[in-house]
């Protein structure tokens, strides 16, 4: 039995494997970067009125005669 097999799939899939390979490395390095700010950085300010924010008592604010509401 003879076989017909010449070669892998060539430099050129190895090219394109290995720049994949260095985009995720690279997003990668810069998604943990923009982590590490992001939860090093205080907040800019304490809005406690913003949407959805509870009250002091824990409740909600609701949101009267809004169509859809019954």
């Amino acid at each position: 039995m003879t076989s017909n097999f010449t070669g892998g799939p060539g430099f050129l899939a190895f090219v394109v494997t290995f720049a994949i390979v260095v985009a995720a490395i690279v997003l990668f390095r810069s998604l943990s970067s923009h982590l590490r700010k992001v939860r090093n950085s205080p907040p800019e300010h304490d809005d406690a009125q913003s949407a959805g924010a509870e009250d002091d008592d824990g409740t909600r604010d609701e949101v009267a005669d809004e169509p859809g509401n019954s």
